[in-house]
């Protein structure tokens, strides 16, 4: 009988042992965590408050005079000036590149050039 009090003994000390070492293991795995998502969100948050360098751009387009604005999405760029009638498309790594053309002038060259980066409007050309 007193050794099987013993093993029972060793048996609830070596359960709460491990209880101990594995709710240890996870506070301190919470903490890590805590502080990686408070850097990202400091990280974030000053990245916001900077202003980021957007520029409009007035355009003659198929619909008349828009203003466009660096960073714009592709949608709302053909909604405003309307459908493209050249569209060239390249990507560089992971990078996707695309310059619609607009022939407004001109029936043979494209003399309105809106150029994207990752669906995004980079820039604009007009002759």
């Amino acid at each position: 009988m007193k050794q099987f009090l013993i093993f029972i003994g060793g048996m609830l000390a070596g359960a709460l042992l491990l209880y101990a070492i594995g709710f240890r293991t996870e506070n301190s795995v919470k903490e890590q965590l805590k502080k990686e998502l408070i850097e990202k969100l400091s990280h974030n948050l000053e990245n916001l408050n900077q202003d980021p360098d957007i520029q409009f751009i007035e355009v003659k387009g198929k619909k008349g005079n828009v203003t466009l604005h660096t960073g714009m999405l592709k949608d709302s760029v053909q909604i405003l000036v309307g459908k493209a009638d050249k569209v060239d498309l390249h990507s560089i790594e992971s990078t996707a590149y695309e310059i619609w053309g607009y022939k407004l002038k001109n029936n043979y060259y494209s003399d309105l050039n809106i150029e994207f980066k990752d669906g995004k409007l980079k820039g604009v050309r007009q002759d």
